[in-house]
């Protein structure tokens, strides 16, 4: 059965530590499974076109499973929902009475060419963070017995966060490709922006830091990309 190599970094939090951790793990590729988090949308960006689009070619060609997961606001716009009523207040500015336009009857999610789901590829709708919670990913993934996840995606601070968070909660490892989310400085609260710090803000720098520290490993397109032509080498050898 193939392998894949794949480069890690995770942080110690212990005495004598308090630093990054390296280390190469050795996983069974069949194993293995690509998951994009809202990376949904026709507007450019960056990250998604320079650093995910390459890392999703590069699980195609070594064929790795892949799996996409996105938002679907009609399945929380009820009256009298609460994540309607707290997203209304702190994204909409209108007391949550934004919620009745998220009901719309028609809706498919749009996405830019080059990471746009091919057939068969699933794309499982969620209720705003976790792709994990009331979704049928789980089972999805257990059918071909997948035991390790490389995550792309946005954001750290919300879906992408809590879909790892749950993937770890059923036994998952994850592996998110850290240069495949939030650029530096973007996603950020402005008051909370800060150049010092190559993660561009202290709160991609916590958010960061803490996956690295309690739900998973991180590692960079450029080494999975190298992870996956290894496997296709191997495979043809």
């Amino acid at each position: 059965m193939a392998n894949i190599q794949i480069p890690i970094r995770y942080y110690k939090d212990y005495p004598g530590g308090y630093d990054y951790g390296y280390e190469t793990l050795t996983l069974e590729f069949a194993e293995c499974a690509f998951l994009l988090v809202d990376i949904d949308g026709r507007s450019p960006n960056p990250t998604t076109k320079n650093f995910i689009a390459p890392a999703l070619q590069a699980a195609r060609d070594s064929g790795m499973l892949v799996n996409y997961v996105h938002n679907d606001l009609r399945l929380v716009a009820d009256p009298g929902n609460i994540v309607g009523e707290i997203w209304g207040k702190t994204k909409g500015g209108d007391g949550g009475n934004g919620i009745a336009s998220w009901a719309r009857q028609e809706y498919k999610p749009e996405y830019l060419d080059y990471v746009a789901p091919r057939e068969g590829e699933r794309n499982f709708p969620k209720w705003i963070w976790s792709g994990f919670h009331d979704t049928f990913l789980d089972q999805h993934l257990r059918s071909y017995g997948i035991r390790t996840l490389f995550v792309v995606g946005y954001s750290r601070r919300a879906c992408l966060h809590y879909t790892c968070a749950e993937a770890v909660g059923r036994n998952y490892r994850v592996i998110l490709l850290r240069d495949c989310s939030n650029a530096p400085g973007t996603i950020e609260m402005p008051d909370t922006l800060d150049d010092s710090l190559p993660e561009g803000g202290w709160i991609n720098r916590i958010t960061l830091r803490n996956f690295e520290h309690l739900i998973g490993y991180t590692t960079t397109a450029e080494e999975f990309i190298a992870a996956c032509q290894q496997v296709g080498e191997e495979k043809v050898a």
